[in-house]
């Protein structure tokens, strides 16, 4: 196998609950990016367009 160039994150209940960004997930994506690593944010709850995850993320 090769090596693990990027990571697929679930939003709700991975990177926030609700409204609120889980404590430290800022960083730990920080330091993925920071390493180089491409992160994809993915949900199984598709309520919103991708223009308002998008928008979410930024907050």
């Amino acid at each position: 196998m090769g090596a693990l160039i990027g990571y697929l994150l679930d939003l709700d209940g991975t990177v926030y609950l609700g409204e609120r960004l889980i404590p430290g997930v800022d960083r730990a994506i920080a330091e993925l990016r920071a390493r180089g690593r491409r992160i994809v944010f993915l949900s199984n709850k598709p309520l919103q367009s991708r223009t308002d995850y998008a928008e979410k993320l930024t907050r």
